[in-house]
């Protein structure tokens, strides 16, 4: 399913949904859960927002892309309510495409940010 010919607003709205791919080693098989390490990268937290799309569009649309072990959301309020800064970034296959980092200033998140962004994920698709 392609979205390229949409154009989002450039302000995530606090009550849209972000979406991120996990990884089968980001998985916290004890506690069935995504682990912290799900919202780490060096390069910025890459998420898809909602886009006011349904929730299975937007999980097809992760899992189409890469075979991910599983999805969680997380709403952008949350998000920014930790402390962490989003930013839409779309791409030119991914209009969705947006990141969360630390602050302007630096991308990868510090202290406990991943972990409570991920506190506050909702896990919708589990392989």
């Amino acid at each position: 399913m392609t979205y390229s010919f949409r154009k989002l607003p450039e302000e995530i709205d606090n009550q849209e949904f972000l979406y991120r791919g996990i990884i089968e080693v980001n998985w916290d098989f004890k506690r069935n859960r995504p682990s912290s390490a799900t919202f780490k990268d060096s390069n910025g937290v890459s998420v898809d927002r909602d886009g006011a799309r349904d929730e299975i569009d937007c999980v097809r649309h992760l899992i189409e892309k890469r075979d991910f072990f599983g999805v969680c959301k997380v709403k952008a309020g949350k998000v920014r309510e930790k402390g962490a800064l989003l930013k839409y970034l779309p791409l030119e296959d991914n209009i969705f495409h947006s990141e969360i980092h630390d602050s302007e200033e630096r991308k990868p998140m510090r202290g406990s940010k991943p972990k409570k962004i991920r506190d506050e994920s909702i896990v919708v698709y589990k392989s």
